[in-house]
């Protein structure tokens, strides 16, 4: 029983099929087998919907890409879900048992990608809502009356959503707030001036979104009953600099090639983390009950009775102490945000990292608009490189009213 009790929490085997289709480009397939499970309202809906955005953001269908992030974007805003019964379940059965709502950096992202979404599609004003819910107060975990009013109101250093913010203030003509939230990134990130200079984004016509490797897993270590986070940064090495060509020329990225963020990093600082210790008290009372209960058996007159139900009490405890491992999956290990200025027309353009060819993406056809401009996400992966051809088949809820006619795309 204990042995069963430890074992870390599984996915199900629908999920697996899907995310190994995902990390494989498969990826209509992938959106094929989450969206059943992104419509079923129990413990995983968030995950579930999490991952459906992520899958439906690559493949260009920004429509389900919209309606699932911000389905996750509703729990995890919602004080309620979690209602007593449901914490007293996931209290003293198990952890899996409570609705998913992330840990603080999988709820930024979450807010960060409905932002994008929003962005590129010219819907500013929900966008800059979206970028500044990234930023500013993350709820802790927990629910009830211990613990409702509990926030954590330090800002956070989450870059990117502090540039695209700066982006979304100029589109709506905020000049000021747009400075200001170009010189935030600039004070947190030194190294990333080039990024946050105000100028760079009024004049490009073109935004790479670019998400490169993979995202912190939550692991079990020590006991079965502590989480952590791996692999830490210094295990995988560096991130390496985007490098980016236009039609087989190469674009000057200096300024804004360093990584804006790095999800591993940013998962080790407990000030990105909401670690529940309640696992931990029934792990530690659970064992005490089974010696308590060994102790009962081995005196001198043995109390069978009391020593068997100390023991399965205990066991039961510490099964119910398994820690929940569930995690986003389909999270980068950091996200690049490019701004080009190119010639009004179609444009060829590949974005690669490192000496592998297998590490970029090529796309032939990017519309750069005359007036306004066009953001493309571009998710890399060594199975999924192209090259594409604008616009992606299975595309929806792109906005062309801002291309000129001779670029407007032909399906």
């Amino acid at each position: 029983m204990v042995m069963a009790g430890c074992a870390p929490v599984a996915r199900s085997p629908k999920v697996e099929r899907a995310l190994s289709d995902y990390f494989v480009g498969n990826i209509a397939s992938a959106k094929e087998r989450l969206i059943p499970l992104a419509n079923k309202t129990d413990e995983d809906y968030v995950l579930n919907n999490l991952r459906l955005g992520s899958v439906a953001l690559t493949d260009y269908d920004l429509q389900l890409a919209e309606t699932a992030f911000y389905r996750a974007y509703e729990v995890i805003n919602s004080v309620k879900v979690n209602d007593p019964a449901r914490s007293a379940a996931a209290a003293l059965v198990a952890e899996k048992l409570r609705v998913w709502k992330g840990e603080p950096f999988e709820r930024a992202m979450a807010n960060f990608y409905l932002g994008l979404v929003y962005y590129m599609q010219h819907d500013y004003a929900n966008a800059r809502a979206a970028f500044e819910n990234s930023l500013f107060k993350l709820r802790d975990y927990g629910e009830g009356k211990l613990r409702e009013d509990q926030y954590r109101e330090q800002e956070s250093n989450f870059t990117i959503a502090y540039v695209m913010l700066g982006r979304c203030w100029q589109k709506l003509g905020e000049e000021d707030k747009a400075n200001d939230a170009f010189q935030r990134a600039a004070e947190l990130r030194p190294n990333l001036r080039g990024l946050a200079d105000p100028r760079v984004h009024e004049q490009s016509n073109v935004l790479l979104v670019v998400d490169f490797g993979t995202g912190p897993e939550k692991v079990t270590r020590e006991t079965y009953s502590l989480v952590g986070f791996a692999p830490a940064p210094h295990e995988v090495g560096p991130i390496p600099p985007p490098r980016v060509t236009v039609n087989g020329s190469a674009v000057d990225l200096r300024g804004f090639d360093a990584p804006p963020i790095d999800l591993l990093a940013m998962a080790q600082d407990r000030r990105w983390q909401s670690i529940d210790t309640i696992r931990i008290t029934k792990d530690v009372v659970g064992t005490g009950l089974i010696a308590a209960g060994a102790y009962q058996g081995m005196r001198r007159k043995p109390d069978y009775g009391s020593a068997a139900a100390l023991i399965v009490a205990g066991a039961l405890l510490k099964a119910s102490s398994t820690a929940d491992i569930r995690h986003w999956e389909t999270l980068p290990r950091t996200t690049f945000i490019l701004p080009l200025r190119l010639p009004p027309g179609r444009h060829d353009i590949t974005v690669s990292f490192g000496s592998s060819r297998h590490l970029s993406q090529t796309w032939k056809g990017l519309i750069a608009p005359s007036t306004g401009d066009a953001t493309y996400y571009i998710r890399i992966s060594r199975l999924y490189s192209g090259p594409f051809v604008w616009p992606p088949a299975r595309a929806t809820g792109l906005d062309v009213a801002l291309l000129p006619p001779e670029s407007q795309p032909q399906r």
